[in-house]
């Protein structure tokens, strides 16, 4: 089962105009850097993309953390864990936009090491759990006067195996532009097009009309919520489909983005018995759906499996 549902439109009228040659409309950005496309490859950061005005040194720094994946009630509740690094920002690299206004880094992983999914399913530890902001500046070209970071709130996450075979990610966000959240037990498909589907996802753009910019989401299942809980089937049984490539764990992640910050965060649980051949994580994350298209899907997470070479 896969559902996939986007609240709100694009994001429109903030400083400088910038024309994208792959764009879907003409868009604009102040005097803090955004993020756009981050991409994931073998559970590491390995690119993200952005947009500043032309000509500017943008700095990308990130910062992380671990936490208990959980609710906001006292029975399951979420609990942040400690920083790493001591709560220090991270550089990852320097680059200058462009004339049209964008940024890229690329082939990160060669270069520095950033989980951005646990390494293993816990729904009691912070092991279960991992937070990473990452934090764009724009800059004079000597590297001075740089933009001030600033990240949305994240309130919490919780995944939640229901009875044998479901399982929901609800949780809350609040200082966003965009926020979306997924659950996934697999990549968004299998080696061949009868595979079962794997990824249920739900995002927001606050921005958008009927909606207070930065306003607090909730993703919640049934009533009080900004918006429904994603949702999957999980395919634990053995006969299901046998070579259909899955993850380890159950796994919930959210996304948040706005001028000066973006985080991802990412909680694994205990899906049973793995299904088929398992995985490692490699999706590309999106928080603006018409920009720099190219080959992407107009989605918020694009789970994928790596070509076999």
């Amino acid at each position: 089962m896969r559902r996939s549902r986007v609240v709100g439109g694009v994001v429109t009228g903030l400083a400088v105009a910038i024309v994208l040659a792959r764009a879907a409309s003409v868009l604009s950005v102040g005097p803090q850097p955004l993020i756009y496309r981050i991409g994931v490859g073998n559970n590491d950061l390995d690119s993200v993309d952005g947009l500043a005005i032309p000509g500017r040194l943008v700095k990308l720094w990130y910062k992380q953390r671990n936490f208990r994946e959980g609710g906001d009630t006292s029975g399951d509740a979420f609990k942040w864990c400690a920083w790493k690094n001591q709560g220090d920002a991270v550089l990852l690299g320097s680059v200058v936009a462009t004339p049209q206004g964008t940024w890229r880094f690329d082939h990160l992983r060669e270069g520095n090491t950033v989980m951005m999914f646990p390494a293993a399913a816990s729904d009691d530890s912070c092991l279960g759990g991992i937070y990473t902001q990452l934090l764009p500046q724009s800059c004079n070209l000597d590297g001075t006067a740089c933009s001030p970071f600033a990240v949305p709130t994240m309130h919490w996450l919780n995944v939640t195996r229901i009875g044998s075979d479901s399982a929901s990610a609800t949780g809350s966000v609040s200082g966003a532009d965009q926020a979306a959240l997924a659950v996934a037990d697999g990549p968004d498909d299998g080696p061949d097009p009868s595979d079962v589907t794997d990824v249920d996802q739900n995002g927001i753009d606050t921005t958008a009309p009927g909606f207070t910019q930065g306003q607090r989401v909730i993703w919640k299942c049934g009533a009080g919520g900004t918006t429904g809980c994603p949702a999957i089937t999980v395919h634990d049984g053995t006969t299901v489909v046998s070579n259909d490539p899955e993850y380890p764990f159950i796994l919930g992640t959210m996304q948040a983005h706005r001028a000066g910050g973006s985080f991802i965060a990412a909680a694994a649980i205990q899906r049973g018995s793995p299904l088929g051949f398992t995985v490692n994580v490699n999706v590309k994350l999106r928080a603006k759906l018409d920009v720099n298209l190219g080959c992407d899907r107009p989605r918020f997470f694009e789970f994928s499996v790596p070509p076999q070479l």
